[in-house]
């Protein structure tokens, strides 16, 4: 583990920017009750100057923000320099191994998942995880959020895409058979992570990629918007300060096609 100083950075309270919640009507013509709109996140950032900065933040519970601690449930084990360390383990400047080599944990978030069976799962981008089992014998069960994408590779990219590898969103493979949409009774913790630079890491063997926002301009999620999720980073003086994506990203279903062309 790195051996930084820790500062305790201030809670920031977003609720100026949320909106209200709302009585919503039930099929049976009962009020449900009040909507949550927002979620907290607890991030820890690499400063420049090595030390550690913990914040607390109220976000608006929308994808845009949820994806920032959503990808690996708690236990998950992610490879580092000093073998296999669960997710929940990780502080800011821990060397994981990804396929540029090894490179710093830079930020850290994590937030609590609860199902609400009362709200409406359109609410929030947290209303499933899901279960994808291990194959062989570096691989294990893994217990994943919505924000979690994989590594899918085929050989046609490198001829199509100029890549040999597109990043996907594990959701897309809900089977009903290997990949599974479940439940917890209880609540369950979910974190995800950014390193130096986007990379491919490794989960209870799995290939799946670090945070990186993607491109997130102001014209698509608004201004305020926008600087309420860059002020989440304090290690990186804007957005674009995450770099390029290490590849790219797309769906299912567009894979899929690219089988068959």
């Amino acid at each position: 583990m790195a051996q930084t100083s820790t500062d305790r950075a201030a809670t920031t309270d977003f609720n100026a920017y949320a909106v209200s919640t709302d009585k919503v009507a039930t099929f049976d013509g009962q009020p449900r009750r009040d909507i949550p709109l927002t979620r907290t996140i607890e991030a820890a950032a690499l400063l420049p100057d090595q030390s550690i900065s913990e914040s607390s933040f109220t976000v608006p519970a929308s994808s845009t923000f949820e994806a920032c601690a959503s990808a690996f449930a708690r236990g998950t084990l992610i490879s580092t320099v000093m073998g296999p360390i669960a997710v929940e383990d990780l502080i800011p400047g821990d060397l994981v191994e990804t396929h540029r080599g090894p490179q710093p944990v830079v930020w850290i978030g994590s937030t609590p998942y609860l199902h609400l069976p009362d709200f409406a799962a359109e609410t929030t981008s947290l209303s499933y995880l899901l279960r994808m089992p291990g194959v062989g014998m570096d691989q294990s069960d893994l217990l994943l959020g919505p924000a979690a994408r994989l590594v899918v590779r085929q050989d046609r990219f490198a001829d199509l895409l100029n890549c040999d590898a597109v990043l996907a969103p594990a959701s897309d493979y809900i089977d009903g058979d290997r990949v599974l949409r479940i439940t917890p009774p209880g609540s369950v913790q979910l974190y995800h992570f950014a390193l130096q630079s986007h990379g491919i890491i490794r989960a209870n063997g799995h290939e799946l990629e670090s945070y990186h926002p993607g491109r997130v301009s102001a014209a698509e999620i608004g201004s305020s918007v926008r600087d309420m999720l860059q002020s989440m980073f304090p290690h990186l003086g804007s957005l674009e300060g995450f770099g390029d994506l290490a590849f790219p990203r797309t769906t299912r279903d567009v894979i899929e096609t690219l089988r068959v062309a």
